[in-house]
């Protein structure tokens, strides 16, 4: 049977991308017991706030327009659109460049994190190695170069794990979090960038400006309402880290943070390789056939009966199995995974097929969902706060909102799966 599977291609780029990411998320897995006993909860924190505030301006970045690639049926507007995506990497990593130059110590000040203050240095830096990487990241996933794609996630995992270790076992202190992860994601992007070489032998010829400002006006939707939801997007996931550093301090933020690293760095390994291979699959069959209700449900169905038995593992045995591994210390946070299970388990099989808003180009709708999703959350947080002074409340609600988003993101999908009569 597991043999007639891999017959089938989307499996076969499941499967390539599936072998690929869970050799990536192996190393830092296995490490993880090493780095907490090397690491303090609070030096997580600190890595934690970093992390969050990259994420977030990732999504200025190529102003979403790489997510435009898979869309053009002719392969020299999808070229050119990556050069207009590269290119505005460029341009706003240098001019973020400047303004924390200017403004890093009230950067600090408002984040009330005196320690940041010198690594908002590294921002621009690592912001750009992003930009390229979710360029080229496309541009691979258009031609299905999923061989490529699972080697740069290898070699991103190998360098993180492997400098995060060293600059620990030097005594280099939390910088060592913070350099391993920005190396990392360079060493990926060289490396996609020189496994790519063939389809960037297009490079080679000269920019055609006109014909960039002219793919910048037919897919501006995608910076107009694409940059402001993925902000809100990732604002969702990334504002509570930097919420929950002035409500609960550095110390509360690193349990928090590995809890979420624990949980969504295996369920992400699966769902990140049926979400590629979905998003190009869905894309073909959306723009030749006008509908993949059947790829969808398919999809479905495989990543909602992955999902069920390690997330009931998970959410019965979360603190056990997090004081045996990473020590007494980090019980608690068991805990907090424990409350967020549930949202972990319709993320799971969720966030891969609600790349139905892209292809279905519903980026308006998305931008309104994730608008609702911040607000409440900012609200949940609050109130776990100011009323209850409790962080488990504040993680419960936080769950809530989240999984209310998952289902209503399902539905829609799956509406939009039907097709343009019924989207």
């Amino acid at each position: 049977m597991f043999g007639k599977m891999l017959t089938n291609k989307f499996n076969q780029n499941v499967a390539i991308l599936l072998v690929g990411t869970v050799m990536s998320q192996a190393i830092p897995i296995a490490i993880s017991p090493i780095l907490t006993r090397i690491y303090s909860p609070s030096d997580f924190g600190l890595f934690a706030l970093y992390f969050s505030i990259s994420m977030i301006l990732s999504v200025f970045v190529t102003g979403r327009y790489e997510m435009a690639i898979m869309l053009p049926k002719d392969e020299v507007d999808a070229v050119d659109i990556t050069k207009l995506s590269i290119s505005i990497t460029v341009i706003v990593s240098a001019l973020l460049f400047v303004v924390i130059y200017i403004f890093k110590a009230r950067i600090a000040e408002a984040l009330k994190n005196k320690e940041i203050e010198n690594w908002l240095l590294l921002l621009p830096v690592t912001v750009l190695v992003i930009g390229f990487y979710q360029s080229l990241n496309y541009l691979n996933s258009r031609h299905e170069q999923f061989k490529t794609l699972a080697f740069s996630r290898f070699a991103r995992s190998i360098n993180t794990s492997g400098f995060s270790l060293l600059m620990g076992f030097f005594k280099t202190g939390n910088n060592g979090l913070i350099l391993g992860d920005t190396i990392g994601q360079a060493i990926a992007t060289v490396f996609l960038f020189f496994r790519s070489s063939k389809l960037l032998n297009v490079f080679k010829n000269s920019i055609d400006i006109n014909r960039m400002k002219m793919l910048a006006i037919r897919y501006k939707h995608f910076p107009l309402f694409n940059v402001p939801s993925g902000l809100l997007e990732k604002s969702s996931g990334q504002v509570p880290i930097i919420l929950l550093a002035n409500f609960f301090g550095n110390n509360f933020v690193g349990l928090f943070s590995l809890s979420q690293r624990v949980i969504s760095a295996p369920s992400g390994i699966v769902a990140r390789a049926f979400g590629d291979v979905f998003r190009q699959q869905a894309t073909k069959e959306y723009v030749e056939n006008g509908s993949c209700k059947n790829l969808f449900t398919k999809t479905f169905k495989k990543l909602f009966f992955l999902s069920i038995l390690p997330f009931i593992v998970l959410f019965i045995y979360s603190p056990v199995i997090f004081e045996f591994v990473f020590g007494k210390e980090w019980r608690i946070a068991g805990e907090y995974a424990q409350l967020m299970t549930p949202m972990f388990f319709l993320q799971f099989f969720v966030s891969p097929l609600s790349n139905m808003f892209y292809v279905a180009e519903k980026q308006k709708l998305d931008f309104v969902i994730q608008f609702i999703l911040f607000l409440s959350l900012c609200l949940g947080l609050y109130i776990g706060f100011h009323f209850f002074d409790s962080s488990f409340v504040a993680i419960l609600l936080f769950t809530c909102v989240y999984c209310i988003k998952y289902i209503i993101e399902l539905l829609l999908s799956y509406k939009f799966s039907l097709g343009n009569k019924y989207a």
